[in-house]
């Protein structure tokens, strides 16, 4: 049948259109069904939707699917039903607990590339991984699945190193710390970064308050020939791309399957083209695994999955009880991460990156942890870390003569105070973020927390907690409200209750 095209101005982010019910009867489709449309030399494959008010013979077009085929209003384009794709034979296996071949694996991430299964059939394929899992062999199809769905840097002369923290710790910047000490010492370290999802601030939204961070692969490639090293985000560059689209359905619902993280993180680790990977699992309470034993079998499953996909993969667990450092916030974190570099800091941000260093210089050059350990440390201060974090700030775009005094945090602010004394006994991430973001953040780059106490810390009624910072006023007022009902420093109790 042809149809006259009608576009609706919106973008739907899957193909989609929508007909008469008279006229899908005649097409023998139903809701949700497919069609193959056709313009000229172009054609897809979109999900039907259904409408009682539509006018015979045109057929609506959202304005992604549009582009895709050319179309503009008017125009005249052919449909035709088409078979339901395999792949939904194969998401019912995985529901019915079985294993999918290699094959079955790949027609799912082709027809999610094509956008032919739908976002509930999309569900229901993340579903059928969180509740009956997948074995090592399938983890490897579906890794393999995406990184053949992007682009993928490769690298001729020389080690390639990546790093990867699975997150869920406020201020853990040790990536930036990482690149500028390791690619300093010669070694290729292409680093793709993501942006916050429901934290305060990502590595991306911390560098970009230095330098660009939205890189084309030519870009990236150019920047890493010129500095060993780079910092970039991951979302600007079309690697493993179904990744991301099978993030956006991850997200609402909330759900990641421990499969879908291995999955996630070795398809972008190969993609930047590492032979050598080291992976940071922190653990304890607030974080995403709640202790070192299953910290351990994660990272295990890191190690045998990437020894498939070729890569050697040595991860770290560490604690994720508390944030990394005291300043939570693009413009605040970005300004520590300087200081740090610029005063070769003993502090625990700096310790970690140095101890990270001694894995990864053991992992590529075969000398000892320790003396590894003993090679950070002096590029850091020597200032050697510092001129090549220059560098990249430079190659990438950026003001290299930038230094952390020039960084200021938005120009409002206010203190938190304790209620009552005792000693702090944890230190909330989750709240952190959830007031940061209240505050603006990371829109705002100026907005976010200092933290001015520890765990253990003996406090006082009065003691100034933290302090919250935005660069709007109104922003600033809804933070304090969400302060006052999150408990970012919890203070042990003496008497826990009174019967």
């Amino acid at each position: 049948m042809d149809f006259k095209v009608k576009i609706i101005d919106v973008e739907a982010g899957l193909n989609v259109v929508v007909i008469d019910n008279d006229d899908a009867k005649k097409l023998d489709v139903g809701l949700g069904d497919r069609v193959k449309l056709k313009s000229g030399n172009r054609e897809t494959v979109a999900l039907v939707d259904l409408a009682r008010d539509a006018k015979v013979g045109e057929i609506l077009f959202f304005k992604d699917t549009a582009e895709k085929l050319g179309a503009k209003n008017g125009d005249s384009v052919g449909a035709e039903s088409v078979k339901r794709p395999a792949s939904l034979d194969f998401i019912r296996k995985k529901l019915d607990a079985g294993i999918l071949s290699d094959a079955e694996v790949k027609a799912i991430i082709t027809d999610l590339m094509n956008e032919e299964l739908s976002a509930a059939e999309l569900t229901a394929f993340i579903a059928a991984v969180y509740t009956r899992g997948l074995n090592s062999e399938e983890v490897v199809s579906l890794t393999n699945a995406i990184y053949e769905t992007g682009d993928h840097l490769e690298f001729k002369n020389g080690a390639v190193v990546s790093e990867h923290s699975i997150g869920g710790v406020a201020g853990d910047r040790v990536s930036m710390l990482l690149v500028a000490i390791i690619s300093s010492l010669g070694i290729k370290m292409p680093k793709t970064c993501t942006r916050a999802i429901s934290s305060a601030s990502g590595t991306a939204d911390t560098l970009e308050v230095l330098c660009p961070v939205s890189l084309s692969m030519d870009e990236i490639r150019k920047v890493v020939a010129k500095t060993n090293g780079c910092l970039v985000w991951g979302g600007a560059v079309n690697m493993a791309v179904a990744d991301d689209k099978l993030i956006k359905i991850r997200h609402p619902l909330r759900l990641d399957p421990e499969e879908l993280l291995l999955s996630s993180i070795l398809a972008k680790k190969k993609a930047e083209g590492a032979q050598f990977v080291l992976l940071d699992i922190p653990c304890g309470r607030g974080a995403k695994v709640d202790s070192v034993e299953p910290a351990r079998v994660l990272a295990h499953k890191f190690q045998t999955m990437g020894a498939h996909l070729g890569m050697q993969v040595e991860c770290i667990v560490s604690d994720g009880t508390e944030p990394a450092m005291s300043f939570i916030g693009p413009v605040l974190e970005a300004r520590q991460v300087l200081r740090t570099l610029e005063c070769s800091s003993s502090g625990l941000l700096a310790e970690k990156a140095c101890l990270m260093c001694g894995i990864i210089l053991h992992m590529v050059r075969g000398i000892s942890k320790e003396e590894g350990y003993r090679i950070a440390r002096h590029q850091l201060s020597s200032g050697k870390a510092l001129e090549k974090f220059r560098e990249i700030i430079k190659a990438q775009g950026g003001n290299p003569n930038i230094k952390s005094s020039d960084l200021k945090p938005g120009e409002f602010s206010v203190p938190v105070k304790a209620v009552s004394e005792g000693r702090v006994d944890h230190i909330d991430n989750k709240a952190i973020s959830r007031i940061c973001r209240a505050a603006g953040a990371p829109a705002d780059k100026g907005a976010g927390m200092e933290l001015k106490v520890c765990i253990g810390q003996q406090i006082t009624e009065g003691a100034e907690l933290y302090e919250i910072f935005s660069s709007n006023k109104e922003r600033l007022g809804f933070a304090l409200k969400q302060a006052k009902l999150l408990n970012v420093v919890e203070v042990e109790k003496i008497i826990l209750d009174t019967i």
